[in-house]
């Protein structure tokens, strides 16, 4: 007791040092909650922080990354997001650097245009000195937490070298460069002020015979800045619309990363409350609290307590308990919004109790994955079929 009694002596003795020292280092506390943005996608907010109902894309000085390949709805998620934010009340910066959203394309999520803050900086440069100013303005306001600041897109922003340079004369990786200058100096600024930061990335075909089949532009101090690191694939594209996975891949510092959802996108309407659904439906299924036998359907609650109030064990109380088409559950659902709030809830407490009973992966699982997200894409060459066959040799 005593040798604790001088630890923490010593320790009140060498705070009050430094804080004389650094008062400005000193005077910061340690973030105690995240504040999420809701998605309004339950699976999406999952992959984001792990909590389907309370979760969704951190803000609280947190900086978010999403790459994918052309085409595989980028922008659409940027402009939902957007509508989300706006709904919450919060501010939001459009860094448009690609020129290419349109006004329709905004207010076909519900974006307010009128309330919206759109801007076109020429350079990398230029964005990081607006995000600066920003954190500076907000750093003495009472609303730092409400703003939203997005770069759209990150690799289709020159820096001032390259615009000012001959083409034959660019340097090779000024993007990385700058990015590795910049956001070592803009990171503790938006961490002081509370503000969100998401940045949209293009992606690159990986050079390397291992790994992910894309990967993202930037460098590695963009990988070590940010938070979050998503990747945007489209599933099966057609006339009307496709699906959007979004996994991370890469990392995520507030939940496990190698998580993913894949969400049905129509074109003409965006992410549609049934494609949201059917995602969730999906995600119950995965944490098994929707059961499934033969073409019928079972909620896990109804079992556990059939077994309680019957003192039967699970194998009986499962062919006993009450049972659905997955059709009729997922219109309940969409019809009935305080059923779809309960399962939300019911959700959310599974895997805050039960988060370690969703396994991991086994390589040969990860291997076949691999297999089929590559099917899907319609990309299967026989240079991947070489590289699947050498990793299942090699393990």
């Amino acid at each position: 007791m005593a040798k604790k009694t001088d630890n923490n002596e010593k320790s009140k003795n060498l705070k009050d040092f430094l804080s004389k020292k650094y008062p400005d280092a000193m005077n910061v506390d340690i973030i105690s909650e995240v504040k999420f943005l809701d998605t309004g996608i339950p699976t999406l907010n999952y992959v984001f922080s792990g909590r389907p109902l309370t979760g969704g894309m951190p803000l609280t000085g947190k900086i978010t990354c999403m790459y994918g390949p052309e085409g595989s709805g980028k922008t659409s998620y940027v402009a939902h997001i957007m509508a989300k934010a706006q709904e919450k009340g919060i501010e939001v910066v459009y860094m448009d650097t690609e020129r290419s959203i349109t006004k329709p394309r905004l207010m076909q999520f519900g974006v307010d245009l009128d309330n919206l803050i759109y801007m076109t900086p020429e350079t990398m440069e230029e964005c990081f000195d607006v995000i600066e100013e920003i954190c500076k303005e907000r750093a003495v306001s009472d609303n730092s937490e409400n703003i939203l600041i997005i770069w759209d897109s990150l690799a289709m922003t020159p820096t001032s070298d390259e615009i000012e340079r001959k083409s034959t004369d660019v340097e090779i990786a000024s993007q990385a460069r700058v990015l590795s200058r910049n956001l070592r100096r803009i990171r503790g600024k938006i961490q002081l002020t509370g503000a969100g930061l998401l940045l949209i990335n293009q992606a690159r075909a990986n050079q390397s015979r291992y790994g992910d089949l894309f990967t993202m532009p930037g460098g590695y101090a963009l990988q070590h800045a940010a938070d979050v690191i998503l990747r945007v694939n489209k599933m099966k594209p057609s006339v009307d619309g496709q699906g959007i996975k979004i996994s991370t891949p890469i990392k995520n510092r507030l939940f496990r990363p190698f998580q993913s959802t894949t969400i049905q996108f129509d074109y003409s309407k965006g992410f549609t409350q049934e494609g949201i659904i059917d995602s969730f439906c999906e995600f119950l299924k995965q944490i098994e609290i929707l059961g499934q036998s033969g073409a019928w359907c079972y909620l896990s609650t109804d079992v556990d307590e059939l077994m309680e109030a019957e003192n039967i064990d699970r194998k009986e109380a499962t062919k006993k308990v009450k049972k659905f088409y997955i059709k009729d559950f997922s219109n309940r659902l969409l019809e009935d919004p305080e059923y779809y709030r309960e399962m939300l809830t019911k959700a959310e407490e599974f895997v805050n109790k039960n988060i370690t009973l969703v396994a991991n992966l086994t390589f040969d699982e990860e291997v076949k994955a691999l297999e089929h997200e590559l099917t899907s894409m319609d990309i299967v060459t026989e240079d991947t079929k070489k590289l699947i066959k050498e990793m299942r040799e090699e393990e």
